[in-house]
């Protein structure tokens, strides 16, 4: 298999009649949603950068570019991964490998995440696979009907009679019946259990990295008591042919396509059965917001509704009230995240200076990550009319390491620059 590199939201016009570029080329994500991609955030409405209109590639007058997602992407012979254009020339992706670790608590010092090889699409599977099953038990345990059999006195659904002549005669006392239950343990929660049984020989590192993820594989691990090892395939093959609906089991819907490429290593994807293009899909700006959110701890904003908002007017009421999203506020400084070398003088300008105006704060700050070291640190972009002043704080992504461990202890000194700058 070959192996390409490329970076997000480059231009990559020797691609452009490559078979991959060209069954996904201007191909929305929405459809590639139903059609077996990993995307993360599981939700695209969970970002405000990645929409369902937006592209893995995109052509248009002749020429071909990424779009503004990372990750890996293949048909079974070549595999492209997309890097990040702030970690120039690095096959391994350790700043992708790195905010990952970091957005998904995966504080470990001796795991795969570390080691110096490039991550492959089977590692980035299972290191999703706790935020996957996060995100869907937190909608409660799947629960459904299930075909169950019994040979008791309890008779409660119709006489099973090949089983009851085989079993009950002469007569013992007891019935041989099946019955449809409502249940949790089932062919769902039954594919989970066995991803958690592989993943602990694998990666069980993933499985201690939080309180929630313990307490979440605790659960599976109750309430699927007629698991058996010996079941995995029948197992995986039943979820296959009986796919969870949308609606709201979208994430146990997620959850169950993870698993199912978790356990059997195939790549699953899109297009004719002979030359499927399978990928993992991930929003590198929402990726970008989401660590420094980890890193700073300052406070977040956002539509979700854990995230803090901000009202546009004083006194209207909730209904007629208008709100506002800066990513972030320190100190009352309004800080806005962007995973972009350029600021957009119109869109980005109006936004940051609406912040400043309505949280009444005499500074507002973009930060931005930069592959030069040249740039970085806090820049003043100018002084508003009407008073208040715009700055741009670039974050300088490290270039020059040999080893992972080395990147880390690198950009840790970057990120104790920034928590420590008192941007008033």
């Amino acid at each position: 298999m070959s192996s390409f590199t490329l970076e997000d939201n480059s231009a990559i016009d020797e691609l452009g009649s490559h078979s991959i570029v060209t069954k996904l080329a201007n191909k929305d994500l929405a459809t590639l949603d139903k059609e077996n991609f990993i995307i993360f955030p599981q939700q695209l409405k969970d970002s405000d950068d990645l929409d369902q209109d937006n592209y893995i590639f995109q052509q248009r007058n002749g020429k071909t570019r990424t779009c503004n997602i990372v990750g890996i992407i293949g048909d079974g012979q070549d595999e492209f991964h997309i890097n990040s254009r702030f970690s120039k020339n690095d096959r391994r992706n350790y700043f992708l490998r790195y905010m990952i670790q970091q957005v998904l608590n995966y504080n470990v010092v001796n795991n795969k995440l570390n080691q110096s090889q490039e991550v492959s699409y089977y590692d980035l599977l299972v290191f999703l696979f706790p935020y996957y099953l996060n995100k869907a038990l937190a909608k409660g345990v799947y629960k459904e009907y299930v075909q169950r059999q019994y040979n008791d006195v309890n008779i409660k659904g119709p006489i099973d009679i090949a089983r009851q002549i085989k079993n009950n005669i002469p007569f013992v006392g007891k019935v041989a019946y099946r019955t449809r239950e409502f249940s949790y343990d089932n062919n769902i929660t039954e594919l989970i259990r066995h991803t958690v049984e592989k993943i602990q020989l694998e990666h069980n590192f993933l499985l201690l990295s939080s309180e929630t993820i313990k307490e979440n594989v605790r659960i599976i691990n109750q309430i699927t008591n007629s698991y058996s090892r010996m079941d995995r395939v029948n197992i995986v093959q039943n979820n296959i042919l009986n796919p969870v609906k949308y609606g709201y089991f979208k994430e146990y819907a997620e959850l169950q396509r993870l698993c199912i490429q978790i356990l059997t290593e195939e790549k699953i994807g899109f297009g004719d059965d002979g030359s499927q293009v399978y990928g993992i899909i991930i929003d590198v700006a929402w990726l970008w917001e989401e660590y420094i959110c980890k890193i700073t701890g300052w406070k977040h904003y956002g539509r979700k509704e854990e995230l803090a908002t901000k009202n546009l007017f004083q006194k209207l009421g909730i209904e007629n009230q208008q709100h506002r999203y800066p990513d972030f506020e320190d100190n009352g400084i309004p800080i806005d995240t962007k995973y972009k070398r350029n600021i957009d003088k119109r869109n980005d300008y109006n936004q940051l200076a609406t912040y400043i105006h309505i949280m009444k704060a005499s500074k507002g700050v973009f930060l931005q990550p930069t592959d030069n070291s040249d740039m970085q640190g806090l820049n003043l972009l100018g002084e508003l009319y009407g008073g208040g002043e715009m700055f741009s704080y670039k974050f300088f992504v490290p270039q020059n390491y040999k080893t992972y461990l080395d990147f880390k202890k690198q950009i840790q000194k970057m990120e104790n620059n920034l928590k420590v700058l008192d941007f008033n």
